[in-house]
Order: structure tokens, then sequence, then C-alpha cells
């Protein structure tokens, strides 16, 4: 997939990806200057609060005080205040929709997008700070609508000596192979003897929950007693569904296995295209033998790979008959070269078209496997000129106005807007 972003969009993004974490407050402050700061709290806008630990995280190394980050959030949660309250901004279900096709598209496991997003209660969530983003990318839109750059203010930005002409990231066009440990049956009994032992141990909903609660290693139900809620059946794997649907309301499975790990359910609703049930999931932990032998198996194949010139698009089904590994396979996906992992950079250096790169170690939705990557082409990185790329240096400083002239909106209306008392 060729992801070639103008300059204008991959700036404006960078600007906006936050992650909405608002605890909200009703009643418990005083905007009075004579107040002192809650424990915890660094501001106050509207009803919403920026905590002294949100600034913290997203600067680590420095103080949060007068930073460049702690105006960003503040600066953005003063255009969600306003936005919200500007009845001319709508976000309509259609944009939030696209918005989650987007991010499911970057899971390698569809499985996996589907046990997490199709929870209620958790794309509830999401969808809220979703729409939140929608606000401030409107309320931004509307107040920089009028910004223009002309030539000449574009050719001066770039001939001051502080000012860098910016580059064009680098692109690349890879294949690549993904080879997970096979677990050994001794491994597997141990897992399906385990959720047998908590499934003999589960008497009521609350035992479900309570084991669910400690031992399932599903992040975005563990905790809701492994609940989920409203899944589509159509959305399912077959095996997921022939055994669902086998089960009546109430009853727990067997330990059956996915790509995802060992489950056993709980069927709490059937409805015409839906279900809600819970589930302990128990991901598979690989001993040092098997993650040994899946090394050897990529070493090995790669060496075929260049002996016998080897296309992946031709591979996928001669992998799928060996009883070593389990694979998913990648051809021909154009991305950015900052997209890539860090081991994967480190095994690209040096790097010419044509070439596979030894086997290297990755986390792949939580399990341990090993990656080969070849290089199939790219386009390198360079200054963009005025010549070729007039609009995208036109628009960079146009991005430029516009993060000024909202700057100096905020500074504006900060007064009139929220309380703030930081010790610092």
């Amino acid at each position: 997939m060729n992801i070639c972003i103008s300059m204008e969009n991959l700036n404006r993004k960078f600007f906006f990806i936050v992650f909405f974490l608002f605890c909200i407050i009703q009643n418990c402050f005083s905007y009075s200057s004579d107040l002192e700061k809650l424990s915890g709290i660094s501001v106050v806008v509207g009803d919403d609060i920026i905590l002294d630990s949100e600034i913290r995280n997203r600067n680590e190394n420095k103080s949060f005080c007068n930073t460049d980050i702690f105006n960003n959030i503040l600066t953005q949660k003063l255009m969600l205040y306003y936005a919200k309250k500007d009845k001319s901004i709508k976000i309509s279900d259609q944009e939030i929709q696209e918005f989650l096709l987007e991010i499911k598209k970057k899971y390698i496991n569809q499985e996996e997008f589907l046990m997490q997003f199709q929870n209620k209660e958790f794309l509830k969530e999401l969808t809220e700070k979703i729409k939140n983003q929608k606000y401030i990318e409107k309320f931004y839109d509307k107040i920089t609508d009028d910004v223009e750059a002309t030539p000449k203010e574009v050719k001066h930005f770039f001939t001051q000596k502080q000012n860098k002409i910016p580059f064009i990231p680098k692109k690349i066009c890879i294949s690549y192979i993904i080879f997970y440990p096979k677990l050994s049956k001794i491994n597997k009994k141990k897992i399906i003897d385990f959720l047998n032992k908590i499934k003999k141990e589960i008497h009521s909903d609350i035992d479900f929950s309570t084991k669910a609660i400690l031992f399932s290693e599903d992040d975005s139900s563990a905790l809701k007693g492994g609940l989920i809620q409203g899944m589509k059946i159509n959305n399912l794997s077959q095996k997921f569904v022939h055994l669902v649907l086998s089960l009546k309301e109430g009853e727990i499975s067997t330990p059956f296995e996915t790509d995802l790990g060992f489950h056993i359910i709980k069927l709490e609703k059937k409805r015409k295209d839906e279900i809600d049930f819970r589930h302990i999931l128990i991901k598979p932990k690989y001993s040092k033998n098997e993650l040994y032998k899946t090394k050897l198996f990529s070493e090995f194949f790669r060496k075929r790979m260049i002996h016998q010139k080897m296309n992946l698009d031709k591979i996928q089904n001669l992998l799928n008959q060996n009883k070593i590994v389990d694979v998913i396979v990648r051809d021909s996906i154009w991305m950015e070269e900052n997209e890539l992992s860090k081991n994967t950079k480190k095994a690209f250096l040096f790097f010419k078209k044509g070439e596979i790169t030894n086997p290297h170690k990755e986390i792949i939705n939580g399990k341990e496997a090993f990656v080969i990557v070849k290089l199939l082409d790219e386009i390198p990185s360079k200054p963009l000129s005025f010549e070729e790329n007039y609009n995208i240096l036109k628009n960079f400083v146009k991005n430029i106005k516009k993060k000024e002239k909202i700057k100096n909106w905020s500074k504006k209306i900060l007064k009139n807007t929220f309380y703030v008392k930081i010790n610092c």
C-alpha cells in the first residue's frame, strides 16, 4: 500500500494524534484564583481536567511546566471545549466508522481486532475519543480556514537561515514472513489442562468473572469479568462460530484454540446475528526450544529463498505444510522507513534491493515471532524543491501559520476559560 502523504497532512496528523484520557468532574472546583491546586490536577477546562500524570507521561525527560507539550495539550482541551459549544460543528457516525476502519487495517491479526473492537463497552469508550478528536480537527479547520501563504511568503520563509527545507521521507516496498512457533503437544496440553481445571471450579457467573479477572490475558475484557457484548457472528472465524452456536445460553465450552491463544467461553445471550459471551484467554508461552526451532527454520527458509530465488507470493502453501511453525506472509507493502520497527530498521542497514534480512525477533500481537524481510524497492529521501514541490512547501508554511493563529487564539481566551494553579 502506497502511503505517500502530503506534508500538510503529515503535520496535521502529528498535531492531532493524542489520546483523550478525561476524568469528568462536576461541581468540584471553584474557579477563583484564591483556591489551592488540588493534588494531581494541573488544569481545569470547562468540565474536563488535565492531570499532572498526563503531562508527565508525554514529557518524561523534562519538567512539564511551560513546555510545548503542556501548551499543546492545553490548546487541544480548549479547542474541544469550544467545539462542543459550537452548534455548527457536528460529527457523523460515518466519520467515526471510517476512522475505526483505518485502525482495523493496521491489525495483522483481524480476529484480535474483532475481539477488542466489537466489545460494546470498549467500543463506546473508543468512539468517544475519536469523536473528541474529530471535534478538535473541525474546530481547528474553522478557526484557520482563512489562512493563506503567498509565493513571496513561502520563498521568504525558506530563505531564512533558521528555517530548513523539509525532506520527503524515504519510502520502501517490502515483503515479509512472520514465523510463529508451534506449541509442542506437552505445552499445549498444559494450557488445556489449566483451562479445564478453571472450568471445574466455575459454579456461577461470579466464579467465571473472578477467574477471568485473575487469569484471562485478554486485556480488553479481563477486568470486566471476561464479558464481550454485541459480537457480530459474521465477524468471527468459522471455528469460533461453530463452537459458539453449539452452546446453550449459560453453557461453558471445552478449551479450544484460535490465532489469539486458548479459550474457554460461556455463552451469555444468543440473538439473530450477534452474541454476548464471557471468555478466558490464555496466550501460548513458548519454550526456549520452540523459539530456537523457529529461528532455525526461518534461517533455513531464508537460505532456500535465496538459493532457489523463490518469491514470497508463491510460497504461502509451501510454508503452511510444515509442522514446525505457523506463518503469515505479506507481499509488496509500501511504507515509510520510519514506520518500521526498531529491529527491522537495524536489519535494513546497508541493504540493497532484492536482499533478504536475517531473521530477527519481534513481539507481534503479544506473541514472540521471528521475521524475515525482503527489500523490493525504495524511493530515497530528498529535500523538497520550489520547482517540483511548491504546493507541498506552500502547505508547510500554511500549516505553521495555522498553528500560530491557534496559539494566539488560545492566549486570547485563556483567562476566561478555566482556573489554573500549578506548583513546579
